[in-house]
């Protein structure tokens, strides 16, 4: 794996830094994306660029076109080309689709290599629907880029997909005897392994060079400020963490996948992005509706 300097502002640096020069089981980012990445880089590149890159990995090619043809973007017609799909839904929505769908596509595949029995259909499902809701809501508020949210939302527990990679019978093992604890995840995992899904979640998404707010958002979705805190934390933070907490607790109820509600306050999330709860409340079938639109996004392997 490629190395990269990055920081975490949080403990335990050292076991993080040591298991990202160790993992070789963990896929580097594939060659397509880091040409896209590079014409994402460069300022003076445009759509034209985009689309000859993504022309280069042909499975990504035929995933980013069925997902653009699918309810979620509401178009008329049919999108047959990866220059329309561009002149269609913009430059921003199919550069924030080729990241997550070729980042997931990698992660996905590793997974299921690792021979561990984490459901990881069932992770993945779970962070299309926090990266459906985490959209919504956006748009609710008038966020400037919902697209920027729903990525956030859909990569936000890559972590967990690592932690199954790299330590999958110990993985499996300690989510397993968590329900029998009161304990959190996050705080199991940190003794276990010295760093938190969310923790490595977000290193490896400065290795990989994510853009910011997809590490913003994998990084402090587990955050827990008190009342008055947290208030400069960027926005897609709360977005995540309100998606994340209205996923684990509207019906239909969801299989247990380390969510832990304590200390999370809807309503001072609510409050951080402009929304009421009540309104919020009001609006939860518009969510449900979002997330049905998306299913698309699940078949990404």
């Amino acid at each position: 794996m490629s190395s990269a300097t990055f920081e975490i502002s949080r403990p335990n640096t050292e076991a993080l830094e040591t298991l990202i020069r160790e993992s070789e089981e963990i896929p580097t980012i594939p060659e397509s994306l880091l040409q896209i990445m590079k014409v994402l880089d460069d300022q003076d590149s445009g759509p034209a660029d985009l689309a000859r890159a993504v022309r280069l990995d042909a499975p990504l090619m035929g995933k980013i076109l069925r997902v653009a043809n699918s309810p979620y973007y509401k178009n008329a017609g049919s999108i047959s080309d990866i220059n329309r799909c561009v002149a269609v839904l913009g430059y921003r929505t199919v550069r924030q689709m080729t990241l997550t769908i070729s980042v997931a596509t990698s992660l996905v595949a590793a997974v299921s290599a690792a021979g561990g029995s984490m459901d990881y259909r069932d992770l993945w499902q779970h962070s299309v629907v926090v990266g459906a809701m985490a959209k919504q809501i956006a748009a609710w508020v008038r966020y400037r880029d919902p697209e920027e949210v729903f990525t956030a939302g859909l990569m936000h527990d890559i972590g967990k997909f690592i932690l199954e990679i790299r330590f999958a019978a110990d993985y499996d093992t300690l989510v397993a005897a968590r329900a029998g604890t009161g304990r959190s995840l996050v705080d199991l995992e940190a003794e276990q392994f010295g760093f938190d899904h969310a923790q490595i979640g977000e290193a490896f998404g400065c290795v990989w060079t994510l853009p910011d707010a997809m590490t913003q958002g994998i990084a402090g979705h587990h955050r827990i400020h008190s009342a008055g805190q947290g208030a400069d934390e960027p926005a897609i933070c709360h977005f995540v963490r309100l998606a994340d907490y209205l996923a684990n607790t509207m019906a239909p109820p969801r299989s247990d996948l380390g969510f832990d509600p304590a200390g999370i306050e809807p309503a001072q999330l609510c409050a951080a992005i402009g929304l009421r709860l009540p309104d919020l409340e009001k609006r939860l079938p518009e969510l449900r509706d979002a997330v049905d639109l998306a299913a698309d996004y699940l078949d990404i392997d």
